[in-house]
């Protein structure tokens, strides 16, 4: 069984840990597919393994009470949810290495802004994958001439923008011919230390995309940054200023085709700006990635 999936059971209630265990170890990749845990307050829990979501265990559906769904936020937050306070209200904690647990329930709000959220119903436990070589047809349109260029990829959420982004900053900040990437982090889902033990990279984890950006810019001297999932006003303005700056940015945004991503202002905004040079769909066929890509 992968190791990013053995971290994450050990959060879980015994009972429902052992039930994913035991069908996970009954699996011919012994679970390595798996992408997302979910556990929802008196309803079915579910994998989600190659792109496939599993409820039935050995015949039978397997439920969380309103508890244990407490249980493991708190053994997520270390026994300290208070420290995470302002993540949760923005429907997420992060833990080191790469996992993402998106949070629902019932919010209080003020001036349409989330003041907190004071019952949880479900968790959405992201297992970060530390693939390379993903990327390598792609690398060949990143790196022309020698010189690394902007380029913004996109595919609906779940189909693997944050492990293809993981790779490209991997490839570029190792081996000979390394460079200096800055990994904007904002949610600590793309930065893996083991993956980058020997990378030239510099992650700002937790830092607003904006502005981990413009302190990027203005004093890490970065060769490449890497920043997952772009579309604010804020970003955009960030990254209008970067470019004017020189720095090359591989980012991501969600879009179920180039049509829709056109159609978000602020993307369509930088893609008329002429900031990237490619825009790259990604599509997963068989569990390979498919490439589409335009020049702008």
């Amino acid at each position: 069984m992968n190791s990013e999936l053995e971290r994450i059971l050990k959060y879980l209630p015994e009972r429902i840990r052992q039930r994913i265990y035991d069908y996970c170890s009954s699996l011919p990749r012994l679970g390595t597919g798996v992408s997302e845990i979910r556990l929802r307050a008196n309803a079915p829990a579910s994998l989600t393994i190659d792109d496939k979501n599993i409820c039935i265990f050995n015949g039978k559906n397997l439920y969380a009470d309103e508890n244990e769904i407490v249980s493991t936020l708190g053994k997520l937050c270390e026994d300290s949810i208070h420290t995470y306070a302002e993540t949760i209200k923005e429907g997420y904690v992060y833990l080191s290495g790469g996992y993402r647990i998106g949070i629902c329930g019932y919010a209080r709000s003020e001036k349409d802004k989330v003041a907190g959220i004071h019952t949880v119903s479900s968790l959405c436990i992201r297992i970060p994958h530390a693939i390379t070589g993903i990327c390598d047809s792609l690398l060949q349109e990143i790196v022309q001439e020698g010189d690394v260029i902007s380029m913004l990829v996109y595919s609906p959420p779940g189909v693997g923008k944050t492990t293809l982004l993981r790779d490209v900053a991997y490839r570029l900040s190792t081996g000979n011919g390394a460079r200096r990437v800055c990994i904007i982090d904002t949610r600590g889902e793309i930065y893996i230390n083991e993956m980058f033990v020997e990378a030239l990279a510099d992650v700002m984890t937790g830092y607003p995309k904006a502005k981990g950006m413009e302190i990027a810019a203005r004093t890490l001297s970065p060769q490449v940054m890497i920043c997952d999932e772009i579309g604010t006003d804020e970003e955009a303005d960030a990254i209008l200023s970067v470019q004017n700056c020189g720095v090359p940015l591989i980012a991501s945004a969600h879009a179920g085709s180039f049509e829709e991503l056109m159609r978000r202002p602020n993307i369509n905004k930088l893609v008329q700006a002429r900031i990237f040079k490619k825009i790259v769909g990604i599509k997963r066929v068989g569990g390979k990635f498919d490439f589409d890509i335009k020049e702008i």
